[in-house]
């Protein structure tokens, strides 16, 4: 049985709906549990199955504190307490401490990272834009380096789509990243919460149409890319 410790950051502990993050591994650690993974969830909050592990941590006091603050000493007692095989670090921006601190722990745990939130965007003529919500005093560049260094010290690179693969893959090129072999598509599993049979929906009178809006922002586009998507995406194993 494979030891498995999801580090996870909350960012909404009040709002847990409202938390990508944690919904993603509310579903994900029951379904690396039913894998036969042992899995412990490091994290504010414990997620909903009781068979998952959970160990507390301290939410962030702020959103560039969870970029640029992993707390190294409380991460080096968990690495040594927890022992794990595989670490998931849903902060991609801790992973290189990750590495450090299983460096001094002397394991080899695989270290992956969930993209779970791109700090970038790019403009219309594929400029690399940092994301304003993330460039107070100028930090956006400093995210993004930091996002790029995560990405490097990651075993597996985890997006959850391909447009995200896209924009992550052009990103690391650009800041001399090679992503070859380690990223990967894993959409997050069925939230029955969300997704209902269509049979079951109720169709009001008249015609039902689908709503397409067409219009896009300067900082929606993904990049144009000829060896997008088939060439670099590696095979599943």
């Amino acid at each position: 049985m494979t030891r498995l410790l999801y580090l996870l950051n909350v960012s909404n502990p009040n709002r847990l709906s409202t938390d990508s993050g944690f919904t993603f591994a509310d579903l994900l650690a029951p379904a690396l549990t039913d894998a036969g993974a042992e899995v412990t969830v490091a994290a504010p909050v414990a997620t909903g199955d009781r068979r998952v592990g959970f160990e507390p941590t301290r939410v962030p006091a702020t959103k560039y504190r969870a970029r640029f603050d992993p707390g190294l000493d409380g991460l080096a007692d968990l690495i040594r307490r927890t022992r794990p095989e595989v670490v998931v670090a849903n902060q991609i921006e801790a992973a290189p401490a990750i590495r450090a601190v299983l460096l001094e722990a002397g394991t080899d745990a695989l270290i992956a990272g969930y993209c779970h939130y791109l700090p970038f965007s790019f403009a219309d003529d594929g400029r690399l834009l940092a994301d304003p919500s993330l460039d107070d005093d100028g930090l956006g560049r400093s995210v993004m380096l930091a996002f790029a260094a995560g990405l490097t010290a990651c075993d597996r690179v985890l997006v959850h789509s391909s447009t995200a693969a896209s924009w992550t893959t052009a990103a690391a090129a650009r800041m001399s990243v090679d992503l070859t072999e380690k990223l990967h598509i894993v959409p997050a599993p069925r939230d029955e919460r969300l997704v209902r049979d269509p049979a079951n929906v109720a169709v009001p009178d008249g015609e039902a149409h689908a709503v397409y809006n067409h219009r896009s922002t300067p900082t929606t586009a993904p990049p144009r890319s000829p060896t997008w998507p088939a060439a670099w995406l590696p095979r599943p194993r």
